[in-house]
């Protein structure tokens, strides 16, 4: 058996000790000869760990740590495991190069999981992480991660949502947006056709359709002024993006659409990270975002490879999803 190494990247607190005791548990990480080594283990179980004062020790911890994993390499460890963070990149990238030097095949597991659930697990922690701790770190690990991933042999990533029921905004994202008429200085709904003649944004509208498959389910969830609306948009949809009407919904104000999405994943009896809203207005989607649902702007949905990180996930490695 080659000699490998497996280095977690994460924030505090976004489960990285769970998915290892969780691969262990499954019997995937059940190699002779497997160690672990944890800088946050290292500190918490110092002499002198004082959770409002962790800094104290941190340099120490993080030392030891790159102590222990030189010594394992040294040693000839099978398979060593590394739950640190990795977005201490001067270390990381220090451990990673001496690690390579003794021949070890280096895999890289990033697990995603946002800032804000971070921060709400933290605040239930008896032995809290300082908050200003996982914002800095939130700041540096997009950037630490694309540094990363260019120095291992291998990325499995880890998203903390699932995107398996992903509703979709009509109005800016999969229909393009134009000059609404006006009568008397306000919006004309009754005497123009509005929603009917929008073109199909078809960028959008094809990476949509290579998702709809075993693993996501494919909503509409629209604002619809009125009933002239509501009639119109069924029938661009008809034309456009024939989603079954059982799975189209429409919410009166787009205000509320925040609150109309909670209500649909209460009906479908669904957990919180496995509800997606892809809209461009940024007051939804920040509310979105407060009801710890996934918001997606448009453009990010276009520009994330969305595809690949769902091929790379495996949701039983991650915590109960029966967990609200």
């Amino acid at each position: 058996m080659n000699k490998k190494a497996t280095i977690l990247l994460g924030l505090p607190l976004a489960g990285k000790s769970t998915y290892i005791g969780n691969r262990i548990e499954y019997g995937d990480w059940s190699d002779t000869g497997l160690v672990l080594v944890s800088a946050d283990d290292l500190k918490e179980n110092h002499e002198d760990y004082d959770p409002d004062h962790a800094y104290k020790i941190h340099e120490w911890s993080v030392k030891e740590a790159e102590r222990q994993m030189k010594e394992y390499s040294e040693f000839g460890s099978k398979h060593i495991i590394m739950d640190g963070g990795g977005i201490n990149n001067s270390y990381t990238r220090r451990i990673m190069s001496d690690l390579r030097l003794k021949g070890y095949e280096i895999e890289l597991i990033h697990i995603k999981t946002p800032l804000q659930v971070c921060l709400l697990r933290n605040e239930k922690r008896v032995r809290k992480v300082p908050v200003h701790d996982i914002v800095t770190k939130a700041a540096r690990e997009r950037k630490q991660y694309e540094i990363l991933k260019d120095v291992v042999d291998s990325v499995t990533i880890v998203p903390y949502f699932t995107n398996k029921h992903i509703f979709i905004d009509m109005d800016g994202v999969i229909a393009g947006q134009s000059v609404l008429p006006e009568f008397e200085g306000k919006i004309d709904f009754v005497n123009s056709e509005i929603f009917t003649i929008l073109p199909p944004v078809h960028q959008v509208i094809d990476k949509l359709n290579s998702l709809d498959s075993e693993k996501h389910t494919l909503y509409i969830l629209s604002a619809t002024p009125n009933s002239y609306s509501y009639t119109e948009k069924h029938d661009w949809l008809d034309k456009h993006f024939n989603i079954p009407r059982e799975r189209r919904f429409f919410v009166n104000a787009g205000k509320h659409k925040a609150e109309m999405l909670e209500n649909l994943r209460i009906k479908l009896k669904t957990d919180k990270r496995d509800v997606t809203l892809i809209e461009d207005t940024h007051s939804t989607l920040k509310d979105v975002r407060d009801l710890r649902m996934n918001p997606i702007h448009v453009s990010e949905f276009l520009s994330n490879d969305f595809l690949r990180d769902e091929e790379l996930y495996d949701y039983k490695y991650y915590e109960n999803p029966n967990n609200k």
